[in-house]
């Protein structure tokens, strides 16, 4: 068992429960911790296929709730851009 492939994972999970609460700068700083970790590690052996699909799968999330959060962001900024063109309109016209 790769001790730190396991805590890369406790990391990945932490970073999975920031985005849900949209703490984006612990999700940041967990994932600087996440990398140095990795870079850290032993390359994964024969016993670590189990963890390295966790570790993969817990990415998997992440990259999902990021993108969903990205499209959600972009969407209320669009929004954000119609409304002052409106306002910008009316007070010319």
């Amino acid at each position: 068992m790769n001790l730190r492939l396991e805590q890369a994972v406790g990391l990945s999970r932490a970073m999975l429960a920031a985005a849900g609460e949209g703490d984006w700068e612990a999700l940041a700083r967990l994932q600087d911790e996440r990398e140095r970790l990795l870079e850290l590690a032993p390359p994964a052996g024969p016993g670590d296929e189990a963890v390295l699909g966790t570790l993969i799968d817990c990415n998997r999330q992440l990259c999902e709730v990021v993108a969903r959060e990205r499209d959600k962001a972009a969407q209320e900024w669009q929004a954000a851009q119609g409304r002052s063109h409106a306002i910008a309109a009316y007070l010319r016209g």
